[in-house]
């Protein structure tokens, strides 16, 4: 009788650590969750705004040089920057 208490105290405190252990790995996972959320918003949003704005920037002078070479009677110009 005294080995089945001893088994059930080995395999509950065995339980007991396992939770243990994955309640300390979900803390962590969110952890890293959080700081790459916040990383990416810091850093990652305003880049991604320059770099759009910079390609609306190329791409108005680009059509800006194609109307220009058309009025002036030369031929359109190729975009090939942007394949």
């Amino acid at each position: 009788m005294a080995e089945a208490e001893s088994a059930g105290n080995t395999m509950s405190s065995s339980v007991a650590a396992i939770a243990a252990m994955a309640e300390k790995l979900a803390r962590s996972v969110g952890k890293a969750a959080w700081q790459a959320g916040t990383t990416f918003l810091v850093l990652g949003l305003p880049l991604l705004f320059v770099v759009e704005r910079e390609m609306q920037i190329q791409q108005m002078e680009y059509e800006r040089n194609s109307q220009m070479k058309t009025l002036l009677g030369g031929p359109p110009a190729v975009n090939n920057s942007y394949y």
